[in-house]
């Protein structure tokens, strides 16, 4: 009956861990990703360039993706 019980229960839920832990490690892979940090500060000067952001806007983002990138400079 326990096996059953392993088989219904604990496989699903081990594999469902499984593929959270794999999100996780991915989002987090991706928030320190200096390239992609840098390539989101091109972009945003762009935005602002073009006037498709206020001052503040740029300021704001821009303050947040650096903090983002001296902290990915410091995960290594």
């Amino acid at each position: 009956m326990f096996i059953v019980d392993d088989v219904l229960i604990g496989l699903p839920a081990k594999g469902l861990m499984s593929i959270f832990t794999k999100i996780c490690e991915m989002a987090q892979a991706e928030l320190t990703d200096e390239a992609k940090i840098k390539e989101e500060l091109l972009q945003l000067q762009t935005l602002y360039e073009i006037d498709q952001i206020t001052d503040e806007e740029y300021q704001e983002k821009e303050a947040a993706l650096l903090e983002r990138l001296m902290v990915a400079g410091g995960a290594m």
